[in-house]
This record gives C-alpha cells, structure tokens and sequence, in this order.
C-alpha cells in the first residue's frame, strides 16, 4: 500500500499563492494566465432540430386527430338534428294517434252505450212479444175449449147419393150419428157451428163446435169409455152405421196449431221412451209412462228433451 509523502515543515520552498479578490490585482498583470474552465459548446442548430421535429409531428398528429374528432362532432351534430326533427316528427305523429285513439275510443263508448241500450231493448221487446204470444195462445186455448175434431168421417150419404156439396145440416145429422153410436145424449142446439177442413194428407177433419165445455167432455169420455168397452172394435165408420169400407174414427179435443205441433212432438217421444199414455185435457198436454205411474204435463219442447236426457 502506497503511502502519501508530505513536505517537511519548515521547507521553505517556492510557493505559489493566489488572490482570491481579483479587484485586487495589479492591473498590469496579464489575465492569460488564468485558466478558463473548458465547456463543450451546445450545437443550438442540431438541439432545435432534435426537439423541433418530435413537437411538428405531435402537432400534425393533433392537428389531423383535431380534424378527424371535428368532422365526427360534426356528424353527431347533424345525427343529432336528424335525431331531433324524427323525435318531433314521432312526438307530432304520436300526438295524432294519441287524438285518434281518443276519438276512437269515445266513438266504441258510445256504440257501446247505444248496443247496451238496443239490447235491452230488444230483451224487453222480446218478454213483451213473448207475453202477447201467451196471451194470443191463452185466447186461442179458451176459444177451443169447446171445440172437438173428428177424423176420418166419411162424406154425409145424402150427399153423395144426391151428388151435392155436403152442407151443416148434413155434417150435424153425421155427428149426432156419431154420439148415438157412443150412447151420448146431444141436439142440434147444441152445436153452435160446424164445417170440414182438409189437411195436408189429404184426409178430412170434421170441426164441430159446441155450446159448452160440458158437451165437449161428454162425447170425448163417450169415446174413451166405447173403445175400452170394444178394444177390438173401436169407433170406426162402420160402428156409427156408414156404408162402405171401415175406417177408424178419432175424436179429440181441438188444438191450437203451437199445442197440435208439440202433441205430435210428445207422442213420438212417447213412442220412442216406451211411455204407453199421451193424451190432451182442456188444452194440456200429458203424458204418463204405464198404469199407476204420476202423469207428467208437456208444456215446451225444452220439456221433451228432458225426458229424452233422463232416460
């Protein structure tokens, strides 16, 4: 290890000593002798060109990212404007089918109201229709009350021996015939009108109209009672003492053209059920499935299908 070798005191040798205040140099002394410290000298064209360049493109970036960021506003402007006048066209259109919609929704209140009202009118005019069409029956029933109808009545002899048109007198000398055979007291008297009609199947219905609701059920019990008498031999034309060929002879109360339809309706229910008694009193109709059992009254159709339901 090297060591460091000071002077020896007391060495008065040359020494150099400086001024620390130059003011205080003599002014003839030359200053070459100071020493300068050296300095590299800064290139200042070479530095601007170093830092210039970085700063022009960063600028020219900003300047394009400027111009690219503006035409991008710009179009979100115009998107914008474009977003506005449909929102103000949509918020106008909606505002016209906000006003539709209340129009139209006025306008069904009152067609609403107005079919309420026709309907209830039509309910009440259909329970008043439906209380007439009672009453027209009710007065057609009472009108019948003392009506009977014979079928199947052969044409008066006189008037076919003497080739005539058959006349009351005729048809009223034929029905009291008839009662005779079935041992029922009656007179002229009493039959206050009687006519024959045709019906559809070509057959003959002898309408004979009494003075009585009493008379009436006379001949028809006089019936019931002749042919349970004479099961084999029930009241036909060559019973009542008619020449020609035998026919059988019914005799039934008269119906209105409703009643007469839901008859025939109630005996061909009765058929089909097995039901043995279908019958008419005073306008009603009944029907009663075998000898003991409780009769039953047929007053609709809707009567019918229960029966057909139940069974």
């Amino acid at each position: 290890m090297s060591k460091i070798q000071r002077t020896p005191p007391g060495n008065k040798g040359l020494q150099i000593s400086s001024e620390s205040d130059i003011t205080n140099l003599d002014p003839e002394i030359p200053l070459n002798y100071l020493s300068k410290r050296m300095k590299r000298s800064r290139n200042d064209d070479h530095s601007t060109s170093e830092e210039n360049i970085p700063r022009d493109e960063l600028l020219s970036l900003l300047t394009q990212w400027k111009k690219e960021q503006d035409k991008v506003i710009d179009k979100l402007f115009l998107d914008i404007a474009e977003l506005k006048k449909q929102n103000a066209c949509i918020q106008s259109s909606s505002s016209e089918v906000e006003k539709s919609m209340q129009f139209l929704s006025k306008q069904y209140d009152e067609l609403k109201n107005k079919l309420l009202e026709m309907e209830q009118e039509r309910m009440e005019n259909k329970r008043y229709i439906s209380s007439l069409e009672s009453q027209i029956d009710d007065m057609q029933k009472r009108l019948k009350f003392t009506v009977v109808e014979v079928r199947n009545l052969p044409v008066a002899p006189a008037a076919v021996q003497q080739n005539r048109q058959e006349t009351q007198q005729d048809l009223t000398d034929l029905m009291l015939k008839t009662c005779g055979a079935l041992n029922v007291d009656i007179s002229t008297s009493d039959i206050k009108d009687i006519y024959r009609i045709k019906n559809k199947i070509g057959s003959s219905v002898v309408v004979t109209e009494l003075n009585s609701v009493i008379t009436k059920n006379k001949i028809l019990n006089g019936v019931k009672d002749y042919n349970k008498i004479n099961p084999h031999n029930k009241l036909s034309s060559s019973s009542v003492g008619l020449a020609g060929s035998c026919v059988p002879i019914y005799v039934t109360e008269s119906l209105t053209n409703k009643d007469r339809k839901l008859f025939g309706q109630a005996r061909d229910t009765a058929k089909t059920l097995g039901y043995r008694f279908c019958w008419t009193s005073r306008g009603r109709i009944y029907m009663r499935l075998a000898d003991g059992s409780p009769r039953l009254q047929i007053k609709t159709e809707a009567d019918l299908r229960g029966l057909k339901n139940n069974a």
